[in-house]
């Protein structure tokens, strides 16, 4: 990251639901700037698109799309501080994949289940059913998902102060993938099999990691 940091733990997971619901489960937790805190908001549960899930769904796009472009813009300071865990080489040697666009179905459970771990102050992929269960009993109708989940507390990472660099920071460092050995996260952001997505978001004051963030993919 380029932002000055107080402190930084991550605890992302990384969960890969392909038919047979093969899990890699990987906790990132961020922490560190000012933790102030508008109020308590939560994406949508309507059709409508949020601000927020655009921008992410655009940065998600960017990096499938024009991988070594999103190399440069986004990685390379990280490469050049060795802080990029090889995502900058791998992005640019990378061929582009279609890009992705919103599943209703998708983004519910994302939204409804961003709110359930907000609620209980978790970060587990099968507290209120697996990915794929959820999502089918939000009217999903694939048949395979992957899915990634994201706290932070940092400003940097706050979608109310600012929707776009929020954006940009969470998918940066899923795609980073730090400490992950498999890097689960930018592989499924990455994968070729997934042509829709969910993007949930809420906030919860009363937690430390306040922003949790819910990527939900499908192949459908």
């Amino acid at each position: 990251m380029t932002h000055s940091k107080l402190g930084l733990i991550k605890k992302l997971i990384a969960l890969k639901t392909i038919s047979s619901l093969i899990i890699v489960i990987i906790l990132v937790v961020l922490v560190g700037c000012n933790n102030a805190l508008i109020e308590d908001i939560s994406i949508e549960k309507t059709k409508d698109i949020s601000t927020f899930q655009q921008y992410m769904l655009d940065e998600i796009n960017f990096a499938r799309t024009k991988p070594a472009e999103y190399a440069e813009l986004r990685l390379k300071a990280e490469n050049e501080t060795s802080k990029d865990n090889g995502s900058y080489s791998y992005l640019k040697n990378s061929t582009q994949v279609e890009a992705i666009s919103f599943n209703q179905a998708l983004n519910q459970s994302a939204s409804d289940y961003a709110s359930f771990l907000a609620e209980k102050n978790l970060l587990e992929h099968n507290a209120d059913g697996t990915p794929l269960k959820r999502a089918i009993r939000a009217g999903f109708t694939g048949t395979s998902t992957a899915e990634n989940i994201a706290a932070a507390s940092e400003n940097c990472y706050n979608p109310v102060l600012n929707s776009n660099s929020a954006a940009i920071e969470f998918v940066r460092t899923l795609i980073i993938d730090e400490g992950v050995a498999d890097v689960g996260h930018r592989l499924i952001i990455l994968n070729a099999k997934y042509k829709t997505v969910g993007i949930g978001f809420t906030q919860n004051s009363a937690t430390p990691t306040l922003n949790y963030v819910v990527q939900d993919f499908g192949n459908l």
